[in-house]
């Protein structure tokens, strides 16, 4: 069940903790990396790139490192060994560095974060991105200080989002997680943490689902009037 825009910004007042996933929740850069797996897997045809361009929108939240297993394994029906994983994932990051950095925010992400991340709430990032690259981003956007924790692949989103809780001494239902895939959904009740869904994929989702969840396009309802 979905939640009034009401009780959403209630919840966050009630909130310690503000958890947020990267791609597609702070910066308007899923395409960016959906262009690169095509990239990739164009050598081997357009069937296999459509495939792969499918999967990869369905599945955002999932790491690069477990789409490659999967590609090469059900697609290709190849394995792919630890050395082409690291030159494919090395290939990845060469392509999608530079642009995620300069993509533009997610409309009214900016203003949001500054103006609860200052000295408002903790915020932290849960990215399936690796984590040295995530902080990188982080760092070169000059977001970083806004952060109490940037934590990234290999370690999972559910992972992430406990040792986030713990580290911070938070309780579940002092804390809300922001994503826009299902494995940040599927994080969020593993951890008992509220979740709000952000872009127009989850709103179905989450409207025919049990339980109580946020959901928001972006974060224009909620951030203009903040300063």
């Amino acid at each position: 069940m979905l939640l009034s825009q009401f009780e959403f910004e209630n919840k966050i007042k009630q909130s310690s903790l503000l958890v947020f996933d990267f791609d597609g929740v702070l910066a308007d850069s899923v395409e960016i990396k959906t262009d690169a797996f095509a990239q990739l897997y164009r050598p081997y045809g357009d069937e296999i790139v459509n495939q792969v361009v499918t999967h990869h929108r369905n599945n955002g939240g999932m790491s690069r490192f477990d789409k490659f297993k999967h590609y090469h394994q059900e697609f290709l029906g190849k394995d792919i060994d630890e050395i082409q994983m690291r030159d494919m994932a090395s290939k990845f990051s060469e392509l999608v560095y530079d642009m995620v950095v300069a993509s533009q925010s997610i409309v009214g992400a900016s203003a949001f974060l500054h103006y609860y991340c200052r000295d408002r709430k903790v915020c932290t990032i849960n990215s399936a991105t690796p984590q040295h690259e995530i902080r990188k981003i982080v760092k070169a956007r000059t977001i970083d200080k806004l952060f109490s924790i940037v934590l990234g692949a290999p370690d999972s989103k559910s992972s992430n989002l406990n040792k986030i809780l713990r580290d911070h001494h938070c309780k579940p239902k002092d804390a809300l997680f922001f994503g826009d895939a299902v494995s940040d959904l599927n994080a969020a009740e593993e951890n008992g943490v509220s979740f709000v869904g952000i872009g127009s994929g989850l709103y179905n989702l989450l409207s025919n689902r049990s339980g109580e969840y946020f959901y928001m396009e972006d974060f224009s309802s909620v951030s203009g009037d903040l300063c």
